[in-house]
Formats: structure tokens, C-alpha cells, sequence
């Protein structure tokens, strides 16, 4: 029985000799191992001969496959497989997941060194394993993987797993598969210098060339691509369109004097080369400007402005170019609601007709509120007891006539109510006071109806006098209560 198992093996080694690579029409594989009964605890040896074809290119990554194997006990051990060993011979397939034709490790007749990369594969057969007892062994089945390292274009190694079942056996095989073999000396996909030929069309595989010269380099000293034949400078690179000489750029402006047309002044590359001019003298480059003859800002492309309706603000940020109106409004004149002549925005009463000089308000209700653009200004002084933040009576109609202005002008979301002191005092004291007062005033306006969220108070001391502190009127103009819009 030992000497049949050692005849198999003999023979499979012999006739891998002749295997070809794992992209050849017919590949030969011989799988050595060691492993074990899985329905009973027996050690066992063999040996499986694989032979499949690529032949069949349309089934893609799978090729059929044929095996012929052999196990054998240590000993006969105790019956196991028929008396100790077993033979038998499958029909399956073989998928490939994975191989690589990029070349081996080593690749004889080139300097080329490749990788160790080589291909996965998985194989499935049906089949019979003959035995003296009809039960014994019989019809069965295995799977296998396993991955093969490329060494050289004639040798793969590397690890391979088998369940085999056979009749009433389970075995688990492990070891060593060898394909050995003489394909092409380069594989046919291998193009080891990236130069677009491969296999054995490049007679050059380690140096890039040209097709028209099988894959070899031209003679080019200066290896800029262009033969020495045809280069005018074959000591210095230079572009193909250059006859091979090196480009120069004498205004370092990035564009070669070949393709500059003013080579002598830097300019851009969307030019030729040359600079942009400024023919308006209004800054902005005649590529950049929509009129390159007549001076205007960047704002308005190089172009005028104009001023259709004459109202001092530009068309460009008139909202309303052909009626004048303020500036603050976009160009736009202010509605006047009561048509009094006073528009809506400084106007405290837009429902009632009243002269100008009363803030638009009939004549009978003194207005001591008038509206700027920046302030509400205060026509009568608010008075506080001395050194005190309390609030004197004769203020409160100012105040009160602050409230309704507010309340008449909704688009004033946020005045600042800012306290002011002369020098006279301490510093700190002088601001703690000032920001008391402007505290004191916020909360009156609060207590008649106008939103805390419009009004933020402020306390500056001594910090922004309007007149001189060495003068009694100065000092009574400083110490003071401002209203200063900072939101519309």
C-alpha cells in the first residue's frame, strides 16, 4: 500500500515539470500534506495532482478542473481509509479571486524585480475513492483554498487547505502546493518600464521606448523626448516645440519668449505676455474695465457714475433712479403721510399737518423732541436733583414726548440714552452717576410703553465734554442726557 502512495507522488512530481504558469492554456498543481480524520483522530499524509485549463476564457475567473490524490495512514492505522490509504479521483473547478500578472519576484533575463504577490484561489470537486468494500469509501466531495506566492515565472508556492469527504470519512488536509512550469520569459501583461509595451513585444523591458524601435530608447543625451537627431541642443533639454533647446523668459513673467509677444516687459499669459494698460488712469486694467476710455471706480467696472435724478446719490446705489430722494434711503424720497411738507421720518406727528419749525406737529402741541438722522434732540435740557439721579417734574414732558416719538417712529429700533458729567469730582464717581441718570431715564421711558429691547443706557462721565470744563456755561452744557440712534 506505502508503495503505491509513493508511486502517486513520484508520478505528480514528474508531471508538474511541465506545468505551465497560472495564466497558461493548462496549469498543473501538486498539493503535499499532513493532516487528520475529522470522524475519527487519524494522522494522515498525501498528495494531490490538479490539472485545469484556461482555455475557456469566457467562464472568466473559473476553469475546470481535474485531481487525482492519495492519502495514506502511518501504519495501516487501525483499518482507517481501506486497510490504511486511499485513492480516488475528482471533477470541479477552480476559481481564481485573485492573480497577478505584474511580474514574479524574480524574472530571469531582466533586471526587473516584481513582487511576491502571486494568486488566491478557492477549487471544488466531486469524487470517487476507490475501496475494496463497497461501503467504505466510494462517491464524496471537497473544497479547498489556498494562495500560491510568485517566486519565479516557473515556480508558485505557497499554503493550501482541503476538506475532502469520502463516503463515510471526513479529512482535513493542509500543506505545501507547488506549480511548476516554462511559460513566456515576461508575462504576457507585465510592462515593467511603463512605456506601453509588454511581454515579449519590449526587447527593452527595464529601459522606456518607443514602439517603432521595439520598446527601446532612442539615443537622447539630454533626455528631454527628443532624439539626438533631431535635437538642436543635445546638451540641454528642451521642449519639442523649442527644436529641443531650453526655453528662455527675459522679463521673468512666467511666459516663454517663444510664445511672448512683448518679451522685453512682464505681462500675463492671457495677454501674449504683455502687460495690461490703464488708458483711463482709473486704476482698474483695460481688461478689467468696461470703459477702458473714461475713469470710473472699480464699483461701477472701470465706468462713470452718474446721477440721473440729481439727488447726490449714484445710480448704481439709487433705488430710485428717477425721482431725488435722501441718501440715507437709497436714493428714495421719505413718504409724507399728512402731506405737511415735513417727510415721515422726521416728523412727530405723520397724521397731523404742522409746520417744519414745530416737527410736523399742529402749532398748539409745543414739540420739544426733534428727529435727525443720528439723535433725538432735546430742546429743553432734562433736569435732575443735584448730585442725584432723580428725575425733576418739569422733565417729565420732554420725556413723555420722547416715548410718543418712539412710539410714532417703529424703524428707530435702538437708541442709546447716554448720561454725561463735567470734570468737576472724582473720576469714577462722575461715570457711576452719569450711567444712574441714563439708568433713570431707560426706566421712565419703560414705564410709558416703550420696549426695554429699543433702549440701552449708557453712563460716559467725564469722558466726552461739549464745551470747555473751565467755563460755567461749558460745564452746564456737559452735564447733560443724550439720545443717539445706533439702530434703524
Amino acid at each position: 500500500m506505502h508503495a503505491r502512495f509513493r508511486l502517486v507522488t513520484l508520478t505528480a512530481l514528474v508531471a508538474a515539470l511541465a506545468a505551465h504558469a497560472e495564466k497558461a492554456p493548462v496549469n498543473i498543481h501538486l498539493d503535499v500534506g499532513g493532516g487528520t480524520g475529522l470522524d475519527r483522530a487519524v494522522p494522515l499524509t498525501g498528495a494531490t495532482l490538479k490539472v485545469d485549463t484556461t482555455v475557456l476564457s469566457f467562464l472568466g475567473p473559473v476553469s475546470p478542473q481535474v485531481e487525482l490524490f492519495g492519502k495514506s495512514t502511518f501504519n495501516n492505522f487501525l483499518g482507517y481509509l481501506d486497510q490504511g490509504a486511499a485513492f480516488g479521483a475528482g471533477l470541479g473547478v477552480r476559481l481564481r479571486l485573485f492573480n497577478d500578472e505584474k511580474g514574479y519576484f524574480f524574472n530571469p533575463g531582466t533586471k526587473h524585480r516584481g513582487n511576491l504577490w502571486g494568486n488566491w484561489y478557492f477549487d471544488a470537486h466531486v469524487l470517487y475513492a476507490a475501496a475494496r468494500t463497497a461501503t467504505e469509501l466510494g462517491v464524496g466531495f471537497d473544497v479547498g483554498t489556498g494562495y500560491e506566492f510568485s517566486l519565479v515565472e516557473a515556480l508558485h508556492l505557497g499554503p493550501v487547505v482541503t476538506f475532502r469527504m469520502m463516503g463515510p470519512h471526513q479529512v482535513l488536509m493542509a500543506g505545501l502546493s507547488i506549480s511548476i512550469g516554462a511559460p513566456d520569459t515576461i508575462p504576457a501583461e507585465a510592462d515593467f518600464d511603463d512605456d506601453g509595451i509588454s511581454g515579449d513585444a519590449d526587447k527593452c523591458p527595464d529601459q522606456s521606448g518607443l514602439a517603432a524601435n521595439n520598446g527601446c530608447p532612442v539615443e537622447d543625451k539630454d533626455k528631454d523626448g527628443l532624439s539626438d537627431k533631431d535635437d538642436k541642443c543635445q546638451d540641454k533639454a528642451g521642449p519639442k516645440e523649442n527644436g529641443g533647446c531650453p526655453d528662455e523668459d527675459k522679463d521673468a513673467d512666467g511666459v516663454v519668449d517663444r510664445l511672448d509677444t512683448c518679451p522685453a516687459a512682464a505681462g500675463p499669459l492671457d495677454n501674449k505676455g504683455c502687460p495690461w494698460g490703464d488708458a483711463d488712469k482709473d486704476g482698474l486694467t483695460d481688461n478689467l474695465d468696461k470703459c477702458p476710455d473714461l475713469a470710473g471706480p472699480g464699483e461701477n467696472a472701470g465706468c462713470p457714475d452718474t446721477d440721473k435724478d440729481g439727488d447726490g446719490t449714484v445710480d448704481r446705489l439709487d433705488a430710485c433712479l428717477d425721482a431725488a430722494g435722501e441718501k440715507d434711503n437709497k436714493g428714495c424720497a421719505y413718504p409724507d403721510t399728512d402731506k405737511d411738507g415735513v417727510n415721515d421720518r422726521v416728523d412727530n406727528c405723520i397724521n397731523e399737518t404742522g409746520p417744519a419749525a414745530n416737527q410736523g406737529c399742529p402749532e398748539k402741541q409745543k414739540q420739544l423732541v426733534a428727529i435727525t438722522r443720528e439723535k433725538l434732540v432735546l430742546k429743553e435740557k432734562l433736569a435732575f436733583d443735584q448730585k442725584k439721579a432723580t428725575l425733576q417734574k418739569r422733565s417729565f414732558t420732554t420725556l413723555d414726548q420722547v416715548a410718543s416719538v418712539l412710539a410714532t417712529h417703529p424703524e428707530i429700533v435702538m437708541l442709546q440714552v447716554e448720561g454725561h458729567t463735567d470734570n468737576a469730582g472724582v473720576p469714577e464717581d462722575n461715570r457711576a452717576l452719569s450711567q444712574a441718570r441714563a439708568d433713570a431715564v431707560r426706566d421712565y421711558l419703560v414705564k410709558k410703553g416703550v420696549a426695554e429691547a429699543r433702549l440701552k443706557a449708557v453712563g460716559f462721565g467725564q469722558e466726552k465734554p461739549l464745551g470747555s470744563n473751565d467755563t460755567p456755561q461749558g460745564r452746564e452744557d456737559n452735564r447733560r442726557i443724550e439720545f443717539v440712534i445706533i439702530g434703524r
